[in-house]
C-alpha cells in the first residue's frame, strides 16, 4: 500500500511593506503528522502563499526519503488557486518578483510527481483551517 501524504498550506500578507506568515499541516494516510509556520519580514499574499506551499513540499520530501517510502502519493492542497496552478504548471509566472518561487515550487511538485486538490478558504475544512491560524500566528509573532 502506497503511502497518501497531504500537504495542506496557506499564507498571510498584505505588501512587500507588512509582515507575513505562513503555515503547514502535513497529513499521512489520514492522521495529522506535522505542522509547520513561519514569519516573514515583507510579503504579498501570494509570496506567503508560494512559500508555504515549498516549505510543505520541502518537508514532505524529507519525510519520504527518511522514512525511506517508494512511490507516494503527494497531494498539494491549498485555497489558493494561483499557488496550484504555479505548481502545476497551468499558470505561467509574469511577476517578476514570484519568478524564483515559481521556480522552486515547480522544482518540488515535480519531483514529488505530486497533484493538486483546491479547498475553497474558510469554509471549514479543518487542515485549512489551521494552516491559516498557523500563517496568522506566525505573522504576528515577529
Amino acid at each position: 500500500m502506497s503511502e497518501k501524504i497531504e500537504v495542506y498550506s496557506d499564507g498571510s500578507g498584505n505588501s512587500f511593506n507588512s509582515d507575513g506568515g505562513w503555515g503547514v499541516v502535513i497529513v499521512v494516510n489520514g492522521i495529522k503528522l506535522k505542522e509547520l509556520s513561519g514569519y516573514l519580514p515583507s510579503a504579498t499574499n501570494n509570496v506567503a502563499e508560494l512559500t508555504a506551499a515549498i516549505q510543505g513540499l520541502k518537508y514532505a520530501d524529507a519525510y519520504i526519503q527518511a522514512a525511506g517510502i517508494v512511490d507516494p502519493e503527494v497531494i498539494l492542497v491549498s485555497d489558493s488557486q494561483l499557488t496550484l496552478g504555479y505548481a502545476s504548471g497551468l499558470y505561467k509566472c509574469k511577476a517578476i518578483h514570484l519568478g524564483p518561487l515559481n521556480i522552486e515550487i515547480k522544482k518540488y511538485y515535480n519531483k514529488l510527481s505530486a497533484s493538486t486538490r483546491w479547498v475553497k478558504g474558510h469554509s471549514g475544512d479543518q487542515h485549512n483551517e489551521t494552516c491559516d491560524q498557523l500563517a496568522g500566528q506566525a505573522r504576528a509573532a515577529k
